[in-house]
C-alpha cells in the first residue's frame, strides 16, 4: 500500500518554491510562509516582510501616543521637517502623522524605509 502512495506523491506537481521568485535588489534569498502567504526576503543578516500590509490606523483614529515613540531622527527616514502641531510616529513599520493636540491620526505617510 505504501509503494503506490509514494508513487502518487512523486507524480503530483510540487508547489512553486520561493527560489522561483525574483529577488528584489539587494536581497540574497526570499521565502514564502505557507500559513499566511507572506513573502520575506533576506537583506544582509535580516529578513524583511515584502508583502504589503494595510495600516493599522486610518485618518481620524485615536493613536496610542502614550505607548509609542515619536520619531526624532527624521533624516533617517527621509521625512520632511514637522511644520505644525503634529508629530511623526512609527508603528508596525508604518509611519503616521499624529496631531499633538488630539492624538488622532491626520495622515498615513506609509512604510518606513531607513537611509
Amino acid at each position: 500500500m505504501r509503494a503506490p502512495l509514494l508513487l502518487l506523491c512523486l507524480t503530483l506537481p510540487l508547489p512553486a518554491l520561493a527560489a522561483d521568485l525574483p529577488l528584489p535588489p539587494g536581497a540574497t534569498a526570499c521565502k514564502v510562509m505557507q500559513s499566511t502567504q507572506d513573502t520575506f526576503c533576506k537583506f544582509g543578516n535580516r529578513w524583511r516582510l515584502q508583502t504589503p500590509r494595510p495600516p493599522a490606523f486610518q485618518f481620524g483614529d485615536d493613536f496610542p501616543v502614550a505607548s509609542q515613540s515619536m520619531l526624532i531622527d527624521l533624516d533617517r527616514y527621509d521625512l520632511p521637517p514637522v511644520d505644525g502641531r503634529w508629530r511623526y510616529y512609527l508603528r508596525d513599520g508604518i509611519i503616521y502623522k499624529v496631531s499633538a493636540e488630539t492624538g488622532r491620526v491626520i495622515g498615513v505617510v506609509g512604510p518606513a524605509h531607513t537611509n
